[in-house]
């Protein structure tokens, strides 16, 4: 078995603005919108917006997890963003060779971009 990819699907109860947030803020390109989906991408990154679903209880946005998204520059990602967006923790290095930052999407979803560093 091989694993070529892998999506997430974050519940939103405003598609439309976090489409905005996605495309606006974070450089992704929406590739599909219909009324109560879309989803959007950024280099491997596939991120799917979706209404809640009306089969279950909805208390709100919830994630327990952490997403990371691999990128090449992270520091110049940083400077970009860094005023722009809600920053969930600020941009440091690892002691597991990772240089990263964290921030939350429109509705509090966390995003972490990432870089591998040598190792010290």
């Amino acid at each position: 078995m091989s694993v070529h990819g892998i999506s997430v699907v974050f519940t939103t109860e405003d598609v439309a603005r976090s489409v905005k947030f996605y495309v606006e803020q974070l450089g992704f390109t929406c590739t599909l919108q219909l009324e109560g989906f879309a989803r959007v991408q950024l280099g491997a990154a596939d991120i799917m917006l979706a209404l809640p679903n009306a089969h279950q209880p909805w208390r709100g946005p919830s994630f327990t997890g952490s997403i990371y998204l691999d990128v090449d520059n992270v520091d110049a990602l940083w400077e970009r963003l860094k005023t722009r967006v809600r920053i969930a923790y600020p941009i440091e290095t690892m002691e597991y060779g990772l240089r990263e930052f964290g921030v939350l999407d429109d509705n509090g979803y966390p995003l972490n971009f990432a870089q591998p560093v040598a190792a010290p």
